[in-house]
């Protein structure tokens, strides 16, 4: 059964070990009664059971979908009756195809726009929010705003106290390289609305499962980057001046730092210098 409305919402993330093909690493991590994460190589899906259906998020890749499948079907034998995209990016929504045919595809209106040929077309968009309930346990898919794409959700499972997010939030771990466009300061914006619901894990869709405080550990980051690279631009300074200079010395231990730092201040820098 969905249920349509207005509001904002959440995401999750784990972790295990299995070969298959070139080696992909292959597990499923549960992170609470009914709730689990699949994971493929460095990506990752929330999926959700009942004794009546499955929902599965993100298919991820062609190569990852069937591997999804099996390890739904080592835990369950329902059908898999929904399968919600995160967002538009061709690597977690491309294996849609695996699922067959008696799947509803649901999305955020944003993803139309995005599909092609290798994607499985949403048959279900929303504005603003829409619930699916399995049995009794209500699934909440909720647009927070634009963050890292103009697509990103939260699929949020109140009872569970679980929220996922892919992309846009991470466990320390800084944007991947320059933003892809985005507007920082509507990525916090976004941030905020997921930190105002109301859980426990948070399951990004790489990297390892965190907890609540991880969101607002990003939105700081997020909140210093802009504050230094705005008082660059106040100062005068150029790109390669601040990127020759600015560090943010509380976040250096983070994963990517090194390699994306610059690159997370050139996205900064673009959007603010505009």
């Amino acid at each position: 059964m969905i249920r349509t409305m207005t509001l904002l919402a959440l995401v999750i993330s784990g972790c295990v070990v299995d070969a298959f093909s070139q080696e992909a690493t292959i597990g499923v991590e549960r992170l609470a009664d009914n709730v689990y994460l699949f994971t493929h190589n460095a990506h990752r899906s929330l999926f959700i059971v009942s004794d009546h259906a499955v929902l599965a998020t993100d298919p991820q890749s062609v190569e990852a979908a069937p591997r999804y499948v099996e390890e739904i079907r080592k835990i369950t034998r329902a059908p898999i009756r929904y399968l919600v995209y995160s967002h538009h990016h061709d690597d977690h929504v491309s294996g849609g195809a695996a699922f067959g045919d008696g799947v509803t595809i649901l999305a955020h209106q944003g993803v139309l726009e995005h599909v092609r040929d290798a994607i499985e077309p949403p048959g279900i968009t929303f504005a603003e929010e829409t619930s699916v309930f399995l049995s009794d346990l209500e699934v909440r898919l909720i647009y927070p705003g634009p963050s890292e794409t103009e697509s990103n959700i939260v699929v949020y499972v109140p009872e569970r106290r679980v929220a996922f997010m892919v992309d846009a939030v991470g466990v320390r771990v800084v944007p991947w390289r320059n933003l892809a466009g985005s507007s920082p300061h509507a990525w916090v914006a976004a941030l905020e609305r997921l930190d105002a619901l109301d859980f426990d894990i948070l399951a990004p869709g790489h990297g390892p499962t965190g907890r609540k405080e991880h969101v607002r550990e990003y939105i700081d980051y997020m909140n210093a980057l802009i504050g230094a690279v705005q008082k660059g631009i106040d100062a005068g300074q150029s790109l390669e001046q601040m990127q020759a200079s600015l560090e943010l010395a509380d976040y250096q231990d983070w994963t990517r730092y090194d390699e994306h730092f610059d690159l997370n201040v050139e996205g900064v820098y673009r959007e603010l210098s505009k």
